[in-house]
């Protein structure tokens, strides 16, 4: 599921979405001893090392692209030329660190990581709901390099940040394959003799994927091991614990992993 967006952030209009469960939820197993299963003061600590999964909402899309030159695919450019403007004026307040007090509605700085991810979902879903390849590649290459040259601009906040990049990757995979990226039906207008994605933007994509993963991996919490070892009286360390996992830590190293599979070779 798409994170809410912040408060102070405008939002589009609601959407329905198709609904995809990932996970179900695994059943308690009955008490033995009788007691309630909820945790008490008394019982141990409660394990949070679960690992995380991002939701992923795919709107539904047209049933066929909109025709070359008309009417609608033109609106439809404006509104992307548009939605991109804003969010590049908003990351450079951002970058800035400024904001002045006539600011119109909507396009106050970004404080925060979800507030970008918000608006570049937003964007992307608006272009796969088109299901016009000829716009939907180009728009979503330009929405993955803004995302991936504003990562340094926040603190590292996993969930937001890991939740937008595997939607992104679903959609760069969905075009290049001409499958949905769930269902695996084929996209509208998909046609094996005539791709939508080109090999130039393959290797667009490939250098936003692999930059991407750089640029998010030096700003992950590093390890201090080293730091958290005391020494004590008799000049010897205590024994070094492996430090828990975070839960979100599996998915980060699949960071646009089904874009890079398949662009491998």
């Amino acid at each position: 599921m798409a994170n809410p967006p912040s408060n102070g952030v405008d939002s589009d209009e609601d959407v329905e979405f198709e609904d995809v469960p990932f996970q179900p939820a695994q059943p308690q197993q009955p008490s033995t001893n009788g007691s309630s299963d909820l945790p008490s003061e008394h019982a141990g600590p409660v394990s949070t090392n679960i690992p995380w999964v991002p939701s992923l909402r795919v709107p539904p899309q047209r049933e066929a692209p909109f025709p070359s030159g008309s009417n609608a695919e033109v609106q439809l450019r404006g509104r992307l030329s548009t939605a991109i403007d804003r969010i590049n004026f908003r990351q450079m307040k951002a970058q800035m660190g400024m904001d002045t007090s006539n600011t119109q509605p909507g396009f106050s700085r970004y404080t925060c990581i979800q507030q970008l991810a918000d608006d570049i979902e937003g964007t992307a879903d608006m272009l796969w709901e088109s299901a016009t390849p000829s716009i939907q590649v180009e728009g979503l290459i330009t929405l993955a390099g803004i995302l991936e040259r504003s990562l340094g601009t926040y603190p590292f906040d996993p969930e937001p940040t890991l939740t937008i990049l595997n939607k992104l990757d679903y959609f760069f995979i969905a075009l290049m394959q001409g499958e949905h990226p769930l269902s695996h039906v084929r996209l509208p207008g998909a046609n094996p003799d005539r791709p939508f994605v080109t090999q130039t933007q393959k290797v667009r994509i490939r250098s936003i994927a692999e930059s991407t993963r750089t640029n998010l991996f030096s700003m992950m919490p590093q390890s201090q091991d080293d730091e958290d070892e005391d020494e004590n009286g008799d000049g010897e360390y205590d024994d070094w614990e492996e430090p828990e996992m975070p839960p979100w830590m599996m998915q980060a190293t699949r960071i646009y992993e089904r874009v890079l599979m398949l662009l491998g070779d």
